[in-house]
């Protein structure tokens, strides 16, 4: 069974085994590990509180834009992808336009190498196609783990709070229903979760710098494949200047 399936007392007799016999899991278990917990915790709650009221657009746009660059950014990654048969790890550059372009260029082990280009939640060309398409497994997601959530589509009923410890928003569209947590204190954390119908597709925790205010490392889990993909920053450059080449299919 997967483990995002188990609930209550499944979740705590796994986790009371895992206990018992450390010594017999390589890393790669206990990173799955740790995806299967977050599948436990991840039901039937939700990130955000549920005391919200409707809120309108331009105020989740407000919220957003206190983690947002709002002009055109690079940022170089060194990238993990961990799955139950182990980890595979690179270097990746990411490119975004405001308000809704992004281009995804990555290398991995043994040459391997692949692009994508995203407008807004669309996935307008990857390649290679297959294997894009599994470290980026949920676009709003993808989004998120830079620090840039989504507006909502136009006519979405969007509900919000803010408070003192940070300000969280929730939209569904279809089947899928989006949530999003600026959290404050004790350091700055961004917050993201998709889930379509009661099942969680994904989640993502972005981490800041104290000083800079900025994005240093992304952590998205996956309970539905148990997989986990983090992206640890190592520059941003906020002057960057792009045009229509950056956009084009090799």
């Amino acid at each position: 069974m997967h483990p995002g399936k188990l609930r209550g007392a499944a979740c705590e007799r796994y986790m009371r085994v895992m206990a018992s016999n450390n010594r017999m899991f390589l890393v790669s278990n206990l990173v799955l590990a740790l995806v299967f917990v977050a599948g436990c915790r991840t039901q039937p709650g939700a990130l955000s509180p549920n005391s919200m009221a409707r809120v309108e657009m331009e105020t989740v746009r407000e919220w957003a834009a206190e983690i947002a660059p709002p002009q055109a950014t690079r940022y170089d990654m060194r990238w993990t992808f961990q799955t139950q048969r182990g980890a595979v790890r690179g270097q990746a550059a990411l490119r975004v336009e405001p308000p809704d372009s992004l281009r995804f260029d990555y290398r991995g082990p043994f040459g391997r190498a692949g692009a994508a280009f995203i407008v807004d939640n669309e996935l307008v060309w990857a390649e290679p196609e297959e294997d894009v398409e599994t470290l980026i497994q949920a676009v709003p997601l993808f989004w998120a783990a830079l620090g840039l959530p989504r507006d909502p589509p136009v006519g979405t009923e969007i509900f919000g709070i803010e408070t003192a410890e940070g300000r969280s928003w929730r939209y569904g569209v279809g089947s899928d229903t989006m949530e999003y947590h600026v959290v404050r204190a004790p350091r700055v954390r961004f917050l993201a979760e998709m889930r379509q119908i009661d099942e969680v597709l994904g989640r993502v925790e972005v981490n800041y710098d104290d000083e800079t205010s900025l994005p240093t490392r992304a952590t998205l889990t996956f309970p539905k494949t148990a997989s986990l993909f983090v992206l640890d920053v190592t520059k941003i450059d906020t002057t960057v200047a792009l045009n229509a080449d950056v956009w084009k299919r090799p």
